[in-house]
């Protein structure tokens, strides 16, 4: 095959190129616009071998709409390599591919790269969620442009990389509700829509319903006319200004069961396994297959060079196969040496120690549950003064200098260990520890700012929690809106019957409204822990020993009189950083460190670049739910 799938202006000639080995004859059809039934031309395309097909034209069809009809089949199946794509926003999701002019000015756009993934703080976003509430106070709520308005708080509270949820356009709507409908029957989302995006459609397009003439509004088509892609790069070449690092959430480990997508339409047996369902959702992926491989490579690549991503974080890598993910490093490393790959270390297997020998970083659920703990029920963990399973006064301080090998932990180096305390799924860490730590869980007050204003412990151990994160060796990984405690209250949906209303929502995928979007005037109800983040964001950037010191530079520190005083010493030529931590509720921690001046940094009240105090060494005596940081000047 001499031109790669998909639709391709190659020396003065259009090429499309299909992957459908099962079909006798296909044609291309044009459409003049997306919502026509019938095509204004259809030609035949010709069997080029290996199971593609193709038809070359000397015309550009800039601006026309396209899309395949297999033997004699009715309906169209749309180019699963399409750019760009005009959809119908229903479960089946009916799609033209459109062809966009190729007219974007990037003025000398460069990836934002770090030397040491360990240098980044990321923020994990979604585009809507982060623009739709009016308090966001932007001209085109819920869209790419809308994220660029974003921009200076992003940039206020201190981060360097945003990770967005799936862009790549998905299947957002799914049956209605109870309604067998085909071979399929919704009994598990009454919300009939599929919010986060963890169901890929087009593996090249980005989402369309986020540009400003997109739309996501019932049984009518979503049709931007390419407008998504002008918009997406705008988005990405104003991050990069701003110095800020774009990292895509991808799904390249399943697809949507109901939806008309072109892999299962095309060659089911060849992308996917219909009756696999590693990943909870059906359908996974055969990575394996070559077919299905060379799509995803081709789509990491894609991305890269047409959208300048700066990275990827892989959703459910485990069910890809290594063969593959290698392909994805070294294509991804080609474009950029510097690239950012991260990932869940499960789906099919748990493999954080084998996907850190393939060189990628890993999402360390040890660490967010021996911090935080795997629920806030009945597995509550440090930052509460007690130890989820399999950790204890032993084991814990392997968390706080990178999950190393040589220490009972996972990865062979910090720099592959991504530190984090909530993310999209399950509770918000403000939640998390409002349900930990209230007596009645279940309702929710009617007055907003009462409910989500953090108590004094609350508060407390929320800034301990933000302080063990900024304090940690490795990658700092936050959720959007955990810098001000961030609360997912399930709200009334006209039209939706949902028992759960007024509770705290742990899975939210499903809630395109104002259960999911963050209200910038909850800032100002927890000030204080806004402060501490932004402030802790300074510190760790500014000193690199609390994020990448050499393993050899650090010594565990524990109190000798209670099990929950925990931390480290950070030894250099010039100083010494002391970090001290006890999260116990009724009990004092003493610590033994060296004689002599120490600076105080930060400690449960403040954090700040520029010392506020000195505090003599030797014996140093934390109060229950407190923390310090000290530096010593090594002269």
């Amino acid at each position: 095959m001499k031109h790669p799938p998909g639709c391709h202006r190659i020396s003065g000639r259009t090429y499309f190129t299909l992957y459908a080995p099962f079909a006798s004859q296909v044609r291309l059809v044009l459409f003049k616009n997306c919502r026509d039934q019938e095509p204004v031309e259809s030609l035949p395309m010709r069997d080029i071998g290996a199971g593609f097909w193709e038809y070359s034209d000397i015309r550009s069809f800039e601006r026309s709409y396209y899309a395949y009809k297999i033997d004699d089949q009715s309906r169209t199946i749309a180019d699963p390599y399409a750019r760009s794509v005009s959809t119908y926003n229903d479960f089946h999701q009916e799609a033209k591919a459109y062809i966009a002019p190729h007219d974007f000015d990037w003025e000398n756009d460069r990836f934002v790269t770090v030397n040491d993934p360990r240098d980044l703080i990321i923020y994990e976003a979604h585009v809507k969620d982060m623009t739709a509430d009016g308090s966001s106070k932007v001209k085109h709520p819920g869209t790419y442009e809308a994220m660029i308005e974003k921009i200076p708080y992003l940039k206020k509270l201190g981060i360097n990389a945003v990770e967005l949820l799936p862009l790549q356009h998905f299947s957002n709507y799914e049956p209605p509700y109870e309604e067998a409908i085909h071979y399929v029957k919704n009994t598990w989302n009454p919300y009939a829509y599929n919010h986060w995006g963890y169901m890929t459609s087009f593996f090249f397009a980005p989402a369309n319903f986020y540009s400003t003439e997109g739309t996501k509004k019932k049984d009518t088509w979503s049709d931007p006319m390419g407008k998504e892609i002008i918009e997406f790069k705008s988005m990405v070449k104003a991050f990069h200004k701003a110095g800020i690092a774009v990292i895509m959430d991808v799904v390249y480990n399943h697809i949507a069961q109901y939806n008309l997508n072109p892999l299962r339409l095309l060659a089911e047996q060849h992308y996917i396994d219909p009756n696999a369902n590693a990943s909870g959702c059906g359908n996974d992926v055969r990575s394996e297959s070559p077919i299905m491989r060379r799509l995803i490579i081709d789509s990491v690549k894609y991305w890269v060079e047409e959208f300048h991503i700066d990275g990827y974080r892989f959703d459910l890598a485990g069910l890809l196969d290594d063969e593959t993910l290698s392909l994805i490093w070294k294509t991804v490393k080609s474009h950029n040496p510097n690239a950012i790959l991260v990932g869940e270390p499960w789906g099919k297997r748990y493999f954080p120690q084998r996907m850190s020998e393939l060189k990628f970083g890993v999402w360390n659920d040890v660490y967010r549950n021996a911090a935080k703990g795997e629920n806030p029920f009945d597995r509550q963990g440090y930052i509460f003064g007690k130890w989820d399973d399999h950790l204890n006064k032993d084991n814990f301080f392997k968390c706080l200098i990178g999950s190393l090998r040589k220490d009972g932990g996972m990865l062979p180096d910090s720099r592959y260990s991504v530190n984090y305390l909530s993310s999209h799924d399950g509770y918000t860490l403000g939640d998390f520890i409002r349900i930990a730590s209230r007596k009645s869980i279940r309702a929710v007050s009617d007055k907003r700012d009462e409910h989500l204003r953090l108590d004094k412990n609350e508060m407390k151990i929320s800034k301990l929690a933000a302080f063990i994160l900024a304090c940690s060796q490795g990658v700092m990984m936050m959720h959007s809106g955990q810098e001000f405690a961030r609360s997912k209250v399930i709200c009334e949906q006209e039209g939706i019957k949902d028992a759960a209303v007024g509770e705290m929502d742990h899975d939210s995928y499903n809630k395109d409204n104002e259960t999911n979007y963050i209200n910038y005037r909850d800032i100002e109800v927890n000030r204080e822990l806004f402060d501490y983040y932004r402030d802790l964001i300074s510190l760790r950037k500014y000193f690199k020993e609390l994020r990448s010191s050499d393993r050899k530079q650090i010594t565990p520190l524990m109190a000798a009189d209670n099990e929950f005083g925990q931390g480290y010493l950070s030894h250099s030529s010039s100083r010494t950083f002391a970090v001290l931590i006890n999260s116990s509720p009724s009990q004092n921690a003493s610590f033994v460190i060296d004689e002599g001046y120490w600076n105080i940094h930060a400690n449960e009240e403040f954090a700040s670049v520029d010392a506020r105090g000195v505090l003599n060494g030797g014996t140093v005596e934390l109060l229950p739910r407190s923390q310090l940081l000290l530096i010593k000047n090594n002269n």
